[in-house]
């Protein structure tokens, strides 16, 4: 067995690279937006929910019928349709969440409409299973693009390779182009919501000025392959 000798021996500096090392803690703030999150019910209770951001001009005006009304444009017509028909019955898109976050703490407001369940009678692919669309925005890096994890599939979803089937493609691809007309449609611009984030030094040595809170408009949304992903490291339970 080798031995190290403890005198010659460096100090290092652990990293978490699961966290955000700028990061601030406290309530969500960013300014002139609100959150718009899209909740989901899946076969066993468990809730999914995908937090979109929207930005607004002028005074905060969320209503539930604004919700509603969000709600409505993502769960009905062709788009929707289409999509459903690869979900399960038993996982339904179930509410949209509104809260403003221009300053902390404000209230929730909820949708009331009936829950949009899936149509497809095939059965359902487990929980964590997820469909990604990335939100792109006018630039470049990991702070300036999003992801939404669309879950609830059903196994008519699955194609050759165990990969998912392009009609199920398709149909989150022309699904998601619905989000940015639903969110315009109550005054909303489709945004990335940035908090403020502290300057910091990565661990290659790089220093990273501190940024004010802010939103980027999102400029495009899209379906960029056909793999399943998983938003949980581990499964759920």
């Amino acid at each position: 067995m080798r031995i190290i000798r403890l005198d010659q021996a460096q100090q290092f500096l652990a990293i978490n690279a699961l966290n955000d090392p700028g990061a601030i803690g406290g309530p969500v703030v960013v300014p002139q937006c609100a959150q718009i999150t899209l909740l989901w019910i899946l076969e066993s209770g468990k809730q999914g929910h995908n937090v979109l951001y929207g930005r607004y001009a002028g005074g905060f005006a969320g209503t539930v019928a604004q919700a509603n009304a969000i709600f409505a444009a993502l769960s009905t017509g062709a788009a929707w349709t289409a999509l459903a028909g690869f979900l399960g019955t038993t996982n339904s898109f179930f509410g949209v969440l509104i809260r403003d976050v221009n300053t902390a703490n404000q209230p929730i407001i909820g949708s009331t409409g009936t829950a949009a369940p899936g149509t497809s009678a095939s059965a359902s692919l487990p929980n964590e299973t997820a469909a990604v669309i990335t939100l792109r925005t006018g630039s470049v890096g990991r702070a300036n693009r999003g992801r939404v994890y669309v879950p609830g599939w059903a196994t008519n979803s699955l194609g050759a390779g165990n990969v998912i089937a392009g009609g199920a493609v398709t149909a989150l691809q022309n699904w998601a182009n619905t989000i940015p007309g639903a969110l315009s449609g109550q005054g909303y611009t489709f945004v990335i919501g940035q908090r403020a984030r502290a300057q910091y030094t990565g661990s290659t040595g790089t220093v990273h000025p501190a940024r004010p809170a802010t939103s980027i408009q999102v400029t495009a949304q899209t379906v960029r392959d056909n793999h399943w992903d998983s938003q949980r490291r581990r499964g759920l339970k």
